[in-house]
C-alpha cells in the first residue's frame, strides 16, 4: 500500500468539514490521532501537515467555483433570462409537434408498427413510420419559417441532442432520426414541450450554467 494513499470521498468530506468548522492544521491531525487511538479511524492515519494544506487549497478552489455557479443560479436577472430562453426552446419543440403529432401513440401490432393519432375533432386514425417522418419533416420546414435559422441550428438542436439517447443521436439528428426513429424523436419533443427545462448548453445560455 502507498505510504500516502489518495483520500477517498468519505475522507475528503471529513477533512473539509473540519476545515469549514475552523480547525487549524494541528487540530485536524489531532483529530486523526484521537480517532486512531480509539480504533475509529476509517481511513489512513495522517501525520503530515502538508496533507491538510493540500486539502485547504482544494477546498478554497472548489469554493470559489461553487460560489460563482450558485451566484448565477440565484441571480434574478439570470433566472429570468433562463426562463425566457427555455420558454422559447419549448415553443420550438411544440412547433415540431404540429399536425397532431403531440397526440401520437404507438399501436401494439405486428411488425411493422403502426401509430394512432387523435386529431383536433377527437377522431382517431392510423399512421405508419413514413407518415410520421413526413409530418416531422413538414413541421421542421414550417418551424424554420417561423423561427430564426440560427436559433434552431445553434440553440435548439444542441439542447435537443443533449436529451436524446446516445443510440439515437448516433443515427444523425435529422436524416437519421426523422427517417428511422420518428416516434422516439416525437416522444422527446413532447417531454421538452411539457417540461420546459432543458439539459445541455448553447451560445445563449453557456455562461448561465
Amino acid at each position: 500500500m502507498s505510504r500516502n494513499p489518495k483520500p477517498t470521498a468519505e475522507e475528503l468530506r471529513c477533512v473539509y468539514d473540519l476545515i469549514l468548522r475552523g480547525y487549524d492544521d494541528a487540530d485536524i491531525l489531532a483529530e486523526y490521532a484521537q480517532l486512531y487511538e480509539n480504533g475509529n479511524l476509517m481511513f489512513p492515519y495522517r501525520t503530515d501537515k502538508r496533507f491538510v494544506r493540500e486539502r485547504r487549497k482544494e477546498l478554497e478552489a472548489a469554493s470559489e467555483v461553487l460560489q460563482e455557479h450558485v451566484k448565477k443560479k440565484i441571480d434574478p436577472i439570470v433566472v429570468k433570462r433562463r426562463e425566457e430562453h427555455f420558454a422559447q426552446l419549448a415553443s420550438v419543440a411544440k412547433s415540431l409537434l404540429a399536425n397532431d403529432l403531440e397526440s401520437v401513440l404507438e399501436k401494439q401490432t405486428e411488425t411493422p408498427v403502426d401509430y394512432t393519432i387523435t386529431n383536433q375533432e377527437g377522431l382517431f386514425y392510423t399512421l405508419d413510420k413514413d407518415d410520421l417522418s413526413n409530418r416531422l419533416d413538414d413541421n421542421l420546414q414550417s418551424t424554420f419559417d417561423k423561427y430564426k435559422d440560427w436559433f434552431i441550428k445553434f440553440c435548439f438542436i444542441p439542447h435537443l441532442e443533449a436529451e436524446l439517447p446516445t443510440e439515437i443521436k448516433a443515427e444523425g439528428l435529422w436524416d437519421g432520426v426523422i427517417n428511422e426513429k420518428p416516434y422516439e424523436l416525437i416522444h422527446t419533443l413532447r417531454l421538452l414541450a411539457e417540461r420546459k427545462t432543458f439539459n445541455g448548453t448553447c451560445p445563449v445560455c453557456k455562461d448561465w450554467r
